[in-house]
């Protein structure tokens, strides 16, 4: 039996509505130089990617959500986390973990869900840390969906372990140590608080992650979106969840579509979190976008404190950041609507004027799922995020 609510799988959900050229994807050799962006590939044949970071030193961490098994339902081990050193195309080491796939469509490929979120910081992360001493590199991992979440969902036939876990990867080896199940917790309070969503909840899908550290009390602190909970959460040092925010779900487009995906770190301190809204915008007439918000939480808040709406009109965010220079950066999966050939753009918006919009890369940046910026200061963009099979990629994205 498939996972059950399209809403909290959605962004796998989307191969299903649009056919890509697998080979046009990540095409080698190729820039493409407009009036602003010169485009090129650093990466190919990965499978489903989606979360990048860069560390203090330079180094690329690209997860990848994996590929599909035998059947209608299941989990693979294909799931993965590399690191790439600068200026090196092999990895340094790879992790592998759980994907589950499920079939919603049977005329399109299965839906992948694995490892997804990624954030870092720290000029330490080659060195191996003993007795716990990570201050030097923070690397986060999240993983989606939830293992009560898929136990029900598949009626028992499919056990994840791995699903919803916060993970701390040593940047040194990859090793990997889960530090919270966050989508079991949040499954559960989604339970508790099922007036806020009836028809849904529980739900929980854990998609993006934010290791931070506070500029005033110094401390290293972890924040998670769950796409399927509608929650921010921070992560307490003991692995139990704080919920920040629950983001208003209900107030334009398509009933009940907002799903956060992102969250950044504003120069001002505050969290930036984008949201997807994939019904309102490519379902809702006239389909061409427009409805993802990017809402500001208080890190400090607590539910039911609500979040604000800082920025709006955009299309199907996936992934976001802030540049050096305070630049908000954010992944349009599906910008240009299901008949572009192919969807997907990213836009910057200034910290300062969060109404100027500046839309780069259409049409050469297929369906992308992660956004970061490296040492040299250009974007890296992972493409072909929600395509079947190891067909995506990671681009770069140099403005001028």
């Amino acid at each position: 039996m498939a996972v059950r609510r399209l809403r909290s799988r959605v962004l796998a959900s989307a191969v299903s509505v649009v056919a890509l050229s697998a080979g046009a994807l990540v095409p080698t050799g190729v820039t493409y130089a407009a009036s602003s962006p010169t485009i090129t590939p650093v990466l190919g044949g990965l499978a489903a990617p989606r979360g990048i970071a860069f560390d203090g030193q330079g180094s690329m961490y690209v997860v990848e959500s994996g590929v599909a098994g035998e059947g209608p339902v299941g989990m693979t081990h294909s799931g993965k986390v590399s690191k790439y050193r600068w200026g090196s195309s092999k990895p340094a080491w790879s992790t592998q973990f759980n994907s589950l796939y499920a079939t919603e469509d049977p005329s399109a490929p299965p839906d992948v869900l694995g490892p997804e979120g990624i954030s870092a910081f720290g000029r330490g992360c080659m060195k191996h840390h003993r007795h716990g001493r990570h201050n030097g590199c923070q690397v986060r991992l999240i993983t989606s969906e939830s293992t009560p979440g898929i136990l029900a969902a598949t009626n028992g036939q499919v056990n994840d372990p791995q699903a919803g876990h916060l993970y701390r990867l040593d940047g040194a080896t990859g090793a990997a140590t889960s530090k919270s199940d966050v989508g079991s917790q949040m499954y559960q309070w989604t339970g508790d608080h099922v007036d806020l969503f009836p028809s849904d909840f529980p739900d929980s899908n854990p998609y993006g992650v934010l290791v931070m550290k506070d500029a005033r009390t110094g401390r290293i602190r972890t924040f998670v979106a769950d796409a399927g909970a509608n929650t921010i959460s921070e992560i307490r040092r003991n692995g139990t969840a704080r919920v920040v925010s629950y983001l208003p779900n209900e107030d334009f487009g398509a009933f009940r579509d907002s799903t956060p995906t992102c969250i950044a770190q504003g120069p001002d301190g505050y969290l930036y979190v984008g949201t997807l809204d994939f019904v309102s915008n490519l379902f809702v007439p006239p389909g061409t976008g427009g409805f993802s918000q990017v809402w500001r939480v208080d890190p400090n808040a607590n539910f039911p404190t609500e979040p604000t709406v800082w920025a709006s009109g955009l299309t199907t965010i996936t992934a976001c950041t802030f540049d050096r220079h305070g630049n908000f950066w954010a992944t349009e999966m599906f910008a240009g609507g299901l008949n572009a050939t192919p969807p997907g753009d990213i836009v910057r918006i200034p910290f300062k004027h969060p109404t100027r919009q500046h839309h780069i890369g259409a049409g050469q940046l297929p369906v992308p799922g992660g956004i970061a910026q490296g040492p040299d200061g250009a974007m890296y963009v992972t493409v072909g995020s929600a395509a079947p099979g190891a067909n995506g990629g990671v681009m770069r994205v140099a403005t001028h």
